[in-house]
């Protein structure tokens, strides 16, 4: 039986609408909730929202909420991360809107630089440095890099306008592992852009749905400022890994690349790019989706044996026999350290060789599965 949305706690429009998307997340939630209790400015509202857990999560929310009122509850059957985002979204009344995930946390003056910025510049998405914490080790501020032939930023601040996004975007194309741009926390959207734009988490999307938002959203305005101050906590868990190492659905896959390339493509369009500089960005695009393409089947290949070997092949066939993997895979160029192997496998649509090279690169990346022999 599916749960009915339903919502409590009520509040007064505030600066910022904290959307915290959950499932499950009873054991983080102290944390990340505390954070937001420990913010320099009070002018804030957060909004829960319980994507059909079936932990004490609810619970733990519907207790905040009775305790303070610029908390809210949102609760629904569950649908996933973007939905959840957006019901948040919909409920929201702050001039802006910052995504916090459970299992995360933020810096005490998280908002109160962000907003800061935001008022000093006048732009329309205020974006804050982030740190990487494994498991209980100290956070680890991420240096960031807005140009393939730039020095990390040292200064204070970076206004970024028009083109300058789209060399930001770009180098994320050319060196994936870049994370602001490709997530949508640690950052400020004016919630009226989103309302008047008719702007959505797409819920189809399992796997680039945090950075076709961010297109969407660029493409409207094309004016942020970055704050060279950490403002969140991306918390890596022990669980992480073993998270993430789902055997790939290659026509969700298939699916998503392709629903990423047309993103890049109205992007493009929506900031005035024409000719010839549109196929060098879709090349780089190809390069990118190459990238997640040889993660993925890293991931899967890792966990094959004897019982689940077949169903794996049939995923790889699917994938590198699609037109969007071959359309990509003449425009990667693989950097120091990256598999030159692999990608000509995936070309030459040797499904067995391809397997088993990715097998051998999982078991020394991430190490044998447990109970394997």
């Amino acid at each position: 039986m599916q749960r009915s949305e339903a919502m409590v706690g009520t509040c007064g429009a505030a600066r910022v609408s904290i959307v915290v998307p959950m499932f499950n997340a009873e054991q983080f939630l102290e944390l990340s909730i505390g954070s937001v209790f420990q913010q320099t400015i009070p002018d804030w509202e957060l909004i829960l929202v319980d994507d059909g857990s079936s932990d004490g999560s609810g619970k733990i929310c519907a207790q905040h909420a009775q305790d303070d009122p610029r908390i809210r509850v949102v609760s629904q059957a569950n649908r996933g991360p973007s939905a959840a985002r957006n019901a948040g979204v919909s409920v929201a009344s702050g001039e802006f809107i910052f995504f916090l995930d459970a299992d995360d946390y933020l810096f005490p003056d998280a908002l109160e630089n962000l907003l800061s910025a935001i008022d000093e510049s006048g732009a329309d998405m205020a974006l804050g440095n982030f740190c990487k914490q494994e498991d209980g080790a100290s956070p680890i501020p991420q240096p960031v890099i807005f140009g393939a032939e730039t020095p990390p930023f040292l200064a204070d601040r970076r206004m970024l306008k028009e083109m300058d996004l789209l060399d930001y975007v770009r180098h994320f194309f050319m060196f994936p592992s870049n994370h602001l741009v490709s997530y949508c926390w640690a950052r400020l959207y004016r919630r009226s852009i989103i309302l008047r734009q008719g702007l959505k988490a797409e819920e189809d999307m399992q796997l680039f749905e945090d950075f076709a938002f961010n297109l969407d959203y660029l493409g409207e305005t094309r004016n942020l400022v970055f704050v060279n101050k950490p403002v969140y906590v991306y918390v890596l868990r022990g669980t992480h890994v073993s998270a993430s190492m789902t055997i790939m659905k290659s026509q969700r896959l298939v699916s998503d690349m392709q629903a990423f390339r047309d993103k890049v493509d109205r992007f493009l369009g929506a900031i005035g790019v024409d000719g010839a500089r549109v196929e060098k960005v879709r090349r780089e695009v190809g390069h990118a989706l190459v990238h997640y393409a040889i993660i993925f089947l890293v991931r899967t290949c890792r966990q094959m044996n004897a019982e689940n070997q077949q169903a794996i092949f049939n995923e790889i066939r699917v994938l590198v026999g699609s037109s969007v993997m071959q359309d990509c895979l003449p425009c990667y160029q693989p950097r120091p350290g990256s598999s030159r192997i692999v990608p000509l496998l995936m070309r030459l649509r040797l499904v067995w060789m391809l397997a088993m090279v990715c097998k051998q690169k999982g078991l020394r990346r991430y190490g044998k599965m447990r109970g394997a022999s």
